[in-house]
């Protein structure tokens, strides 16, 4: 299994910055990946010694880990562990998410300035995550939002820097640990029905009026409450169940790339190919392709 190198870079797509010279010595790595091309996904990694926490801000992705899918969706953390193999499937366009490594201190080594107490507490709640994959509070975006502030604005080696850099790092592990450990919210019976019909029948066509109504709620309550549920506006769920369909026409099938679009209710073949390509960072025909070559 490969070890995910650590290359510390500065532009505007890729930023990959050690947070360790500002007093933080338990994040040697805060980034952010802001893409507007698609590009390939990595391999499959792992960070020895270090966990890491991603938090998606755009973007439908997908991680792969040990066996595992896990839908990467806008406002939501996904965690390893140092020895868990995993990997983004691909990194679509429009792409941007924030992350930081953790560094597991040794024992009774003492972090953020903590004493030994606190340090072992705080270091057992984030080794020991409940969920893989949760939903992200306003508090996580607002401390990696503060912290990329406090690195682009306060003078280098400064006391201020360090006090406030230390401030919102602690922030942002506090706030990963208490909303890990939240009872995700209830998903309303009607909304989980329909994304189930969804999954199972996503040829059909849903119009946001009509499942309202269905819902019993107007509109923008039920779009408000669909997206608080699933992590996705209606329209965005409804297109990935599309592509994962088409996934599996083009694993298990010779039917054409046209009547499987016809099928799933795209306007072409060519239209297929783009949301394809978008979503999954291969086009269908190239897509299939790899698959039979394997």
């Amino acid at each position: 299994m490969v070890e995910d190198p650590i290359i510390y870079k500065d532009t505007k797509d890729d930023r990959e910055l050690d947070l360790r010279p500002d007093g933080v010595d338990c994040i040697p790595v805060l980034g952010m990946s802001s893409y507007q091309s698609i590009r390939p996904g990595p391999e499959y990694h792992i960070h020895l010694g270090c966990m890491e926490f991603c938090l998606c801000l755009k973007g439908n992705l997908l991680f792969d880990s040990e066996g595992q899918e896990y839908p990467f969706r806008p406002g939501h953390v996904f965690v390893s562990s140092p020895r868990q193999p995993h990997h983004l499937r691909h990194n679509p366009s429009g792409l941007k998410t924030y992350r930081i490594l953790f560094a597991i201190p040794c024992a009774r080594q003492r972090i953020l300035g903590l004493d030994a107490e606190e340090s072992a507490w705080l270091v057992h709640a984030l080794t020991h995550m409940p969920k893989r994959l949760f939903a992200a509070s306003p508090r996580i975006r607002q401390a990696f939002d503060r912290l990329f502030n406090i690195y682009d604005t306060e003078s280098r080696g400064s006391p201020s820097r360090r006090v406030r850099m230390k401030s919102a790092a602690l922030e942002l592990l506090v706030a990963l640990v208490e909303t890990a450990e939240q009872v995700p919210q209830k998903v309303p019976r009607t909304i989980e029905e329909l994304a189930q019909r969804i999954q199972l029948h996503p040829e059909s066509d849903y119009p946001l009026a009509t499942v309202a109504l269905e819902s019993g709620m107007s509109p923008s309550a039920f779009s408000e409450n669909f997206k608080r549920a699933m992590g996705l506006p209606l329209h965005a769920y409804l297109l990935n169940c599309r592509i994962n369909r088409a996934k599996f026409l083009l694993d298990t099938s010779d039917r054409t790339i046209a009547s499987i679009a016809q099928e799933l209710r795209f306007y072409s073949a060519q239209h297929l190919d783009k949301i394809f390509k978008r979503i999954i960072g291969l086009s269908p025909t190239a897509y299939r392709g790899r698959l039979r070559s394997l």
